[in-house]
């Protein structure tokens, strides 16, 4: 197992470092890009070579596995090792400095990661300047290393390597009709891996329209645009033509464009603006360096993003440029996944406030209403409850004992401390207020410095916190009065940024409730309740919170049927180092985040084989109300990366920075049975195109999920839990 498990940690450290000079983890990209790094053999097996050894220093130090893993503190060891390999003639000496060079690049990457993590800037290519140019320093007075000559005679170096087949291939490309810019522009590519010849540059941008066809257009803007200032300006065009410095203007098109940055026409703006900046980075740097004879390499666009990106992350508003929080290693999920969830959390807040009562209330005055919530306190709420003839009371309705909603429970709407407490004001008498003392009986809680929430009107001597107390969500405060301007019981409800009594109202979302009509109950998230709305809040059912409630540690093991086919799914649950839940499948080494706060249970992201069990499960239960009243319709969105595939998605991607016309719609409800519960979800195209829609059944018994049934075209799935 140890053999296996480190001959897997070779290969991904291996496949990533190659893909993730172009920020991407994807395994058909670093396999062209092994191969174009060949192309020059020399330079192929320094970079290789001290790849490798990086990667032994890494694992002797005793480092934590995951940075080496995913490339990150690889790609500059592969830049270093090509460096070397051009440069230098192969010898004795030379393995000697390619050794050293490695150990010194780990002490210098582990160093800058840590220095660049601190202002949350990422060290780029940095790493990689700092050791060549200490290796080309010391060097110079090495008398047993000597430089290479080859990049001279290509059509040489090319017999020697692959013969006359190779050389046709090279003879017929230079052949073709190419355009001179064209031609600079995939040599600039190739460039990247320092192998100066348009076969490499064809391969890296076949591997870039593999990976992203968001990249892949990035590449070409941010060249063309460096190019044009240049030949604008009267610059040094010929530097671009012999040199292909031009791959500071594609990796820094990337990184802004659509990497550190959400793919948006201002991130393509950006990357065009910034183009120039490279080309004055370049002049003044080749100025500057060149007293001391070093190469420039990739520094113009190390430093040109890392400034923008300090930048940005110094920002109050984001103002459509908005950083990559949750970093997907693809310019289209991360767009795919923020198009998403800035739909599906867009009133999010940090502090959940919930509405403040069980059952269904009546929304009697809302926000802006024509009584009293004006000026200062336009954004509250008064909440009574109706009969089904729309009545507040029952006959007579001369006392407030005749009033459905007096002395029933009124609760803490979140966790926080009891800031205040007004008590022993005594109820009026029906249609009587009492103005000088306004707000009647009142509790103010306290959720964090700036909200608080304000529940006023209430009975008194019905209090059963005092001030200091701590209260948790659904806690009771109180009991619902007439107290105050009050002409009939209700409930005043409002959230202030203050403790003061008579503080006015900020606007604030209730995180969750049901609205009911005449004809459906619908579930709103983040929303505010409007006048004369039903509404009632979230009441857990036992069944469904506990059968969605993945601790860590737990598994959860299938047996599965797919037609023929019978094979095992076995989940555990897992929490990562930003303490995010995830289920992870030993089969597949799939993950799906996931949230339960007990209101609902919700997937966030899904990262793994999209034909496996869990991959399923992430699209039939993305998003469960825990609700008692289970009949309840909740609908939501799935990321267009994460349910179209193939020819679809293939063009949405290039014109998704600016216009996503593909849509996924997910909906689902549950019903009760006999001895459990049955959530019946589905996953559908906006287009209704059957060929991808999915339905799903999820079977919940003894409060933990038994049996879960996936049904679409040529699809169907049985699976059956296990012990």
């Amino acid at each position: 197992m140890v053999i296996k498990e480190e001959a897997r940690f070779l290969r991904d450290s291996v496949r990533n470092s190659y893909s993730q000079i172009f920020f991407s983890d994807n395994k058909w990209l670093a396999m062209l890009a092994i191969v174009a790094s060949f192309i020059d053999p020399y330079a192929g097996c320094g970079g290789l070579l001290c790849l490798l050894i990086t990667i032994l220093f890494y694992r002797l130090s005793g480092l934590n596995s995951t940075y080496m893993r995913n490339g990150l503190y690889g790609y500059n060891a592969l830049l270093l090792g090509f460096a070397i390999g051009v440069l230098f003639k192969f010898t004795i000496a030379f393995f000697v400095i390619l050794f050293l060079a490695a150990l010194l690049l780990l002490l210098v990457t582990v160093w800058l990661s840590s220095v660049t993590s601190k202002n949350n800037v990422p060290f780029l290519s940095l790493p990689f300047m700092v050791a060549i140019w200490i290796v080309l320093l010391s060097t110079r007075s090495f008398a047993a290393l000597y430089l290479s000559e080859r990049g001279i005679y290509t059509l040489n170096e090319l017999w020697r390597i692959g013969g006359r087949p190779l050389v046709s291939v090279y003879e017929t490309l230079g052949a073709l009709p190419i355009p001179k810019l064209a031609e600079i522009y995939l040599k600039s590519l190739g460039a990247i891996f320092f192998q100066y010849n348009i076969i490499s540059g064809i391969l890296i941008a076949i591997g870039l329209l593999i990976y992203s066809r968001i990249a892949f257009l990035l590449s070409i803007i941010g060249f063309l645009s460096g190019y044009i200032f240049c030949y604008y300006i009267q610059g040094n065009i010929t530097e671009l033509q012999y040199s292909y410095i031009g791959f500071n203007y594609i990796l820094m098109a990337i990184a802004i464009g659509g990497f550190f940055i959400v793919p948006s026409p201002r991130s393509f703006l950006l990357a065009v603006i910034s183009a120039p900046l490279i080309v004055l980075f370049m002049s003044a740097l080749d100025k500057i360096l060149g007293i001391f004879y070093l190469p420039i390499y990739s520094l113009p666009f190390s430093l040109l993003v890392i400034l923008i990106i300090f930048l940005l992350s110094k920002r109050y508003q984001a103002n459509k440029l908005y950083l990559v929080k949750f970093q997907q290693y693809s310019p289209e999920k991360n767009l795919y996944l923020d198009h998403n969830q800035l739909e599906r959390f867009k009133n999010d807040t940090y502090i959940h406030i919930n509405l403040p009562f069980r059952g269904e209330w009546y929304v009697s005055q809302g926000h802006n209403g024509g009584i009293t919530h004006k000026d200062d306190w336009r954004f509250a709420w008064d909440f009574v409850i109706t009969d089904e003839t729309g009545k507040t009371y029952k006959q007579p309705g001369t006392k407030v004992e005749d009033y459905y909603c007096y002395g029933l429970p009124v609760l803490a709407p979140a966790s926080g401390y009891v800031a205040n407490i007004v008590d022993s004001i005594e109820d009026n008498k029906i249609g009587d207020v009492n103005i000088e003392e306004n707000w009647g009986n009142t509790a103010i809680i306290k959720h964090s410095d700036y909200l608080y929430s304000k529940l006023s009107h209430l009975k008194a001597g019905s209090f059963t916190v005092k001030v200091g107390d701590y209260v948790r969500k659904g806690d009771l405060l109180a009991r619902c009065g007439s107290s105050g301007r009050s002409p009939e019981p209700h409930l005043h409800f409002q959230l202030q940024s203050n403790p003061l009594l008579a503080s006015g109202s900020v606007k604030y979302p209730i995180a969750y409730y049901v609205l009911n009509d005449d004809k459906k109950q619908s579930f709103y998230s983040y929303d505010y309740p409007a006048e004369r709305q039903k509404v009632q809040g979230i009441l857990p059912s036992a069944s469904l919170y506990n059968a969605f409630h993945f601790i860590p540690g737990m598994k959860l093991n299938f047996d599965v049927s797919n037609g023929e086919r019978k094979y095992k799914a076995n989940w555990e649950v897992f929490v990562d180092a930003l303490n995010m839940p995830y289920i992870y499948c030993h089969q597949t080494n799939s993950v799906a985040y996931f949230t339960n706060n007990e209101s609902v249970h919700y997937f966030t992201n899904f990262k793994g084989d999209r034909k496996s069990l869990l991959y399923y499960f992430y699209l039939g239960a993305h998003k469960v109300l825990l609700n008692q009243d289970m009949k309840v319709e909740i609908k939501d969105s799935v990321p267009v990366s994460s349910f179209f595939k193939g020819i679809s998605i293939f063009f949405q991607d290039f014109v998704a920075p600016f216009y996503i016309y593909l849509d996924a719609r997910y909906v689902s409800a549950c019903n009760e049975t006999k001895d459990g519960v049955k959530l019946v979800s589905s996953v559908k195209a906006k287009n209704n195109n059957v060929n991808t829609n999915l339905d799903f059944e999820i079977e919940v018994k003894s409060e933990s999920i038994s049996k879960f049934i996936i049904k679409g075209k040529n699809l169907c799935i049985t699976a059956e839990r296990t012990v």
